[in-house]
């Protein structure tokens, strides 16, 4: 197979290189990241300037690496271009932080995914709550093992993996799972010097379905949650119809 890891949080992120390791036996790993952290740029991407990169050494004995001055989604896009591969897959990760529930909509990681499947290259993003958790290296080379032999990355959509919270030794197994409610609130609290607002940053919880990412997250498990490109409410059309 030919590999493209991207990620948000640049090119020296530890949970890159990780990615970068277990994914080594299944092909040519290819590397395109962004130059500085780039978290919470969620699908943003440069369309009317220009993008600098540059190549630098291949990371962990990937075939290349391309580092790129820009968003996580112009990472993907410059990495199907420029090194003028056939990619099988884009792997996105490893995220230093989950990206579960409304997170996905912020999310980097997410977005260099869902710009991979836009561009008709399957892909899948995955997060931990740490890149320092002392399993993630063995339980991410066993995932991959089982999602690439049944090809789950396969399809409509992209596979979005997340780490359960680092309270745990291991992971207790795996679940997929759909979006969960948990959302990232924000206070603006308004500094002595004008026109400067501090972020108070916290979550909010919701009556969560059991079989939600956030669940898993809590409960020990690995959570994988296919998510679409295709945003339409078909139940809301059918309503609008129904009521005409």
């Amino acid at each position: 197979m030919n590999i493209l890891v991207v990620n948000d949080d640049g090119y020296q992120a530890q949970g890159l290189e990780i990615l970068v390791r277990a994914l080594q036996p299944y092909g040519n790993i290819y590397v395109s990241a962004p130059k500085e952290h780039q978290s919470a740029k969620s699908h943003s991407i440069t369309i009317k300037s220009r993008i600098e990169t540059f190549v630098t050494e291949p990371i962990l004995g990937s075939t290349a690496t391309l580092v790129v001055d820009g968003t996580p989604a112009d990472a993907t896009r410059l990495g199907l271009k420029v090194f003028n591969v056939d990619f099988d897959l884009v792997v996105s990760g490893i995220n230093y932080g989950p990206n579960i529930a409304k997170d996905i909509l912020y999310s980097g990681t997410v977005a260099a995914a869902m710009e991979a499947k836009i561009l008709g290259v399957d892909a899948i993003a995955i997060s931990a709550p740490t890149t320092n958790l002392p399993y993630l290296y063995d339980e991410t080379i066993k995932l991959m093992d089982e999602i690439i032999e049944a090809k789950l990355y396969e399809g409509d959509s992209i596979l979005n993996i997340n780490f359960p919270k680092e309270t745990y030794a291991r992971p207790k197994g795996v679940k997929i799972t759909v979006q969960g409610l948990r959302l990232q609130h924000a206070e603006f609290i308004k500094s002595e010097k004008p026109d400067i607002f501090h972020i108070q940053s916290s979550i909010i919880n919701y009556q969560e379905d059991p079989e939600s990412d956030v669940v898993a997250f809590d409960e020990g498990y690995i959570s994988i949650t296919p998510l679409t490109l295709n945003r339409s409410d078909y139940q809301r059309i059918k309503e609008i119809f129904d009521n005409q």
